[in-house]
This record gives structure tokens, sequence and C-alpha cells, in this order.
């Protein structure tokens, strides 16, 4: 199981963005959606190794997020509330955000062989993070499953030089990374 703790950065200087942040992870099927835990903090549980690839994506690029990964057993049953589950993967996601304010990237993966898995996801955080904002257009315009030419045409370029801001955004190095991260966090909740 995973167990994904996610905490707003410099939250004492800016507005609470923890209602946002639930409104766009209310789209991931998980076994328990996340909630608000504390103050600026929001829990959740999966026991999908890619739809927590997917969420640490969506939540990296905004690079407004402190995110910890725990990988382990949750007590069973499972509580109806994430706040009122226990077990090693959710004091690994304690120990994971808590370490991932120092991190480069901002996340960190806690649990018993994780290491490798955490290294995939920092290198696939900083694929997404050092995009300008235009490779960063071309690459969520192609995740909506048009062709190249169809977001050509819809962002106002040519197929060409579309190809080249996806090159440059290293959308293809994304695909792999992502799957790459699946595959280890898939190895370890084995």
């Amino acid at each position: 199981m995973f167990a994904i703790t996610i905490d707003q950065r410099r939250s004492r200087h800016t507005d609470d963005a923890v209602p946002d942040l639930l409104d766009r992870l209310g789209q991931y099927a998980l076994v328990r959606q996340f909630e608000r835990t504390a103050g600026d903090e929001v829990q959740g549980l999966s026991d999908d190794p890619a739809v927590v690839v997917d969420l640490v994506c969506a939540v990296v690029a905004t690079q407004a997020w402190w995110i910890g990964i725990g990988v382990g057993a949750v007590d069973q049953p499972i509580a109806d509330s994430v706040r009122a589950s226990r077990g090693p993967a959710l004091i690994a996601a304690r120990a994971a955000v808590e370490r991932s304010s120092s991190t480069a990237v901002g996340l960190a993966v806690e649990g018993e062989g994780t290491r490798h898995a955490e290294t995939a996801l920092h290198a696939l955080a900083r694929v997404i993070t050092d995009r300008t904002e235009g490779g960063a257009e071309a690459v969520a315009a192609m995740a909506t499953g048009r062709t190249q030419k169809e977001v050509a045409h819809q962002l106002g370029v040519s197929p060409q030089a579309l190809s080249r801001r996806l090159q440059v955004a290293r959308w293809s190095e994304e695909q792999r990374l992502r799957d790459l991260a699946t595959y280890l966090l898939a190895q370890i909740a084995s």
C-alpha cells in the first residue's frame, strides 16, 4: 500500500491552497481519497503504483508542495477515513514528507527497498520541473490523446515546432521514467 502525504510549501506566507489541491486530487481512483489531516497537509491511500506516479507528476509540476510517499502495510480493515488509518505505510509517509523538504525536488519515498524508486521519481520530477512554460503547455496538450498535428494546430505552431518543443521538454524521457517509477513501486509493493 502507498500512503501519500502532501504538505504545502511556504504555507505561512501564502493562502491556503488545500481546497484547490483536494479538488484536483479528487480525480484519482484511490483506496482512500485525500483529505486534510492537519493544517496545510493532506493524505491519501493508494494500492496502484501507476496512480501514485500520475499523482506525483501532477503535484510536483506545481512546485508548491512537499510530497512524502510511504510504502508498507496499512492496518486492516482499512478505516473509512485516511485520518483514522494506521500502519507502517502511514508512518513512512510522515517520515518521507518531513525529509522531502531537504531534497532538491521536494519529494521523498520511505519504506523497505524504496531507494531506487525514489531515484526514478526524483529524475522524473526534475524533467517536469525543468520545463519551460511552452514545453509544459505542449506536454499537457499531448496528454489529451490528440495527435501531434492536432496539438500543433491547437497551439498555433507548426508540427515541426511542436516536435522540437516536446524534445526540449523531454516528453519521451518523461514517459520512460513514468514506466520505470511505476515498475519499481510495483516491485516494492509486491
